[in-house]
């Protein structure tokens, strides 16, 4: 318990504005990646965690939730919750970017969180980006905690002709892995290539929020539009952005999957 406390109060320095229950969420992950708290270890439970931890048990029980609908977790009736089975290093594929901490080193966990997925049929800012789309468009509205030293905000749309698998994957699907790997049957990956544009961004009301941002503050915005460089190399059918608050990590972007 000692160690949770002080991977929980490490966490809450560097980020005040993150909601309590999910800075519990992120220490509890960062132990069990670590393999403090290994593969089948039973937890403390929820009023011993409130008793030790300057939590309510209110906010324990909602990290605790989380993590047992992500599958980090598993409780098991009048025995407790325990450390599930399986990799918990939540490593994604990102074919056009990656995260490199203050000292250098990859970030390799990322913990996805779907808000939103649905169709579009209108008109909007992603037709004079993706062309227009008899089968219309897919949505996805994700926050991406990133190393558990921040929040953000993505928003990838994507043409339905080659997106609409999206819409009937299971959502743990698609908290485990970034989209464009979840096309691989459907887009050839090695003919991606991508358009990257990094600029500062003034952070909207809407989007605070998720990246534990007041509006106003200024952050980051990366664009991000795919195509296949063999089939249509001028026409994206993937258009992401994601907002991100003022951090000191790298943003490293590449054009194509295949560079260093």
């Amino acid at each position: 318990m000692q160690r949770l406390e002080r991977r929980l109060q490490a966490l809450q320095a560097q980020n005040p504005r993150t909601p309590k229950y999910r800075l519990l969420r992120d220490a509890l992950i960062e132990l069990i990646v670590d393999g403090a708290l290994a593969e089948g270890t039973r937890l403390p439970t929820e009023q011993a965690m409130a008793e030790a931890l300057p939590l309510s048990l209110g906010t324990i029980q909602k990290a605790l939730r989380e993590l047992v609908q992500s599958g980090e977790l598993v409780r098991h009736r009048r025995r407790g919750t325990f450390v599930a089975a399986g990799d918990h290093r939540h490593e994604i594929s990102t074919p056009a970017f990656s995260f490199l901490r203050p000292d250098g080193d990859r970030v390799r966990m990322v913990f996805i969180r779907l808000l939103k997925r649905r169709r579009l049929t209108g008109r909007g800012a992603w037709t004079g980006v993706l062309g227009p789309c008899d089968d219309g468009y897919v949505q996805i509205v994700r926050q991406d905690r990133i190393d558990g030293a921040f929040d953000a905000y993505s928003n990838i749309i994507l043409r339905g002709d080659i997106a609409a698998p999206l819409m009937t994957l299971p959502a743990e699907a698609l908290e485990h892995e970034s989209v464009l790997p979840l096309l691989q049957d459907r887009i050839p990956l090695a003919e991606l290539q991508a358009e990257n544009r990094l600029s500062r961004y003034r952070i909207p009301q809407s989007i605070g929020p998720h990246v534990g941002a007041a509006a106003g503050d200024t952050g980051l915005r990366l664009d991000i539009r795919y195509s296949l460089r063999s089939i249509a190399p001028d026409r994206p059918f993937a258009w992401m952005t994601m907002v991100m608050p003022p951090h000191d990590y790298q943003v490293v972007t590449r054009t194509r999957p295949d560079e260093a």
